[in-house]
């Protein structure tokens, strides 16, 4: 069974002054399979010469952009819920 799984490949810029906080990138806005993501992980990793940056890889939930959620039973035809406090 072949991975059909996608990622990213995250930048992760760290700053500790004045108190450590942290920046995230994707690096292109493409989602890659693991071998090409591995790939271009190592490839940044290679040429990084600041240690306050880091690459990770992040898996993609491509069940996101599957169907719309459908709202039943709470909600009202006139658009006002009993169960809903707003």
């Amino acid at each position: 069974m072949e991975n059909t799984k996608k990622y990213f490949v995250i930048e992760e810029h760290r700053w500790s002054y004045p108190k450590e906080h942290f920046k995230y990138n994707i690096m292109k806005d493409t989602a890659y399979t693991l071998n090409e993501a591995t790939k271009m992980l190592i490839a940044y990793e290679q040429l990084n010469d600041n240690e306050d940056v880091k690459y990770h890889l992040q898996e993609v939930d491509l069940l996101l952009n599957s169907e719309p959620l459908i709202l039943k039973d709470e909600v009202k035809e006139n658009g006002i819920s009993e169960e809903m406090p707003f």
